[in-house]
């Protein structure tokens, strides 16, 4: 790059800190036939196992605060793999984001989020034909929860073929903290 082409240091040029890649939005086709129930079971068990992790501070002790949370989570879940009108979309990615920025939440803290969603996965059998839908959506969905920066660089994107391997060491850590309060 040629000096005459090169972003000064105090110039009013933005640098972009994080991207966030466009969350496809499930399908009523896949999820309509799961039911509500299903999705909530995966919600809930998902938060449990957080709970018990590495990153259970981030969820209040108390068992009620901790399950009215959760069933919000549980009815944004329903709600986005519904047939939804238009807008709904955006407004939800914003009401997600910044339910999220209270929170100290680093790359490390979102592979351990997607960790414990792998485990919830086998652990209340959610279907194989519906994983790589949902799996899609919330990996990209992930990103908008981090607030702490402590990489540089975009966070790695974990397709789900790929997601078990990558994520081995978070995934043991899960399954080893499942019989632990």
């Amino acid at each position: 790059m040629s000096r005459s082409t090169a972003a000064k240091p105090n110039s009013d040029e933005a640098e972009v800190d994080l991207v966030f890649p466009s969350p496809p939005l499930p399908s009523p086709a896949v999820f309509g036939p799961l039911g509500e129930e299903v999705l909530r079971a995966l919600v809930r068990h998902h938060h449990e196992l957080l709970q018990r992790s590495s990153v259970g501070d981030l969820f209040p002790r108390d068992p009620q605060r901790f399950a009215a949370i959760v069933e919000r989570i549980a009815t944004f879940v329903v709600n986005s793999a519904g047939e939804l009108p238009d807008g709904v979309q955006s407004r939800g990615l914003t009401w997600f984001r910044s339910w999220h920025l209270p929170l100290t939440i680093d790359e490390t803290a979102r592979n351990v989020w997607l960790a414990a969603l792998l485990v919830a996965f086998d652990d209340v059998g959610f279907p194989d034909d519906a994983r790589l839908e949902f799996w899609n959506w919330v990996e990209a969905l992930s990103i908008r929860a981090i607030t702490r920066r402590t990489m540089v660089g975009q966070p790695r994107r974990y397709p789900l073929a790929e997601a078990p391997e990558a994520l081995r060491p978070f995934v043991d850590s899960i399954r080893r903290n499942v019989g632990q309060r």
